[in-house]
């Protein structure tokens, strides 16, 4: 006699249910003291002179309308140990003169690397680069 698939998910489901055994006791979690405990400090990296450094670097594309557009680039840039930038990329599609600008001003400036744990490390960092209309 053939099983319908409702008869064999029945019996799978309950062999699952069976096998997950709620009588084990879970064991305890551990005690935490200053032994075990592992803090992770994190800083993330900063141009050197704030964005004011980097806003001195910007210009305009020289083929912009005009420049009368407001806009805002989200960079994500990843920065070296020595502070230097490894590569910077943008989530938009649009706007490439302005991506191009924006990615020579990065490039300009120069930044503290991050650290974690006291270590120097390459990190990325997420910084707005505003254009707007003059």
């Amino acid at each position: 006699m053939p099983y319908s698939y409702s008869h064999i998910f029945l019996i799978g489901f309950l062999i699952l249910l069976f096998s997950c055994s709620t009588t084990d006791k879970a064991k305890p979690a551990p005690e935490v003291t200053k032994e075990n405990l592992k803090v992770v400090t994190e800083t993330t990296p900063a141009i050197i002179g704030g964005l004011e450094a980097l806003y001195q670097q910007l210009t305009y594309p020289s083929n912009s309308s005009k420049q009368t557009l407001n806009i805002t680039l989200e960079a994500n840039i990843l920065v070296n140990t020595d502070g230097n930038v490894k590569q910077v990329s943008f989530d938009q599609d649009k706007y490439p003169n302005y991506k191009e600008a924006a990615r020579e001003a990065i490039y300009a400036v120069r930044f503290v690397p991050g650290k974690r744990n006291g270590e120097t490390v390459d990190m990325f960092i997420t910084i707005p680069i505003k254009f707007n209309a003059r």
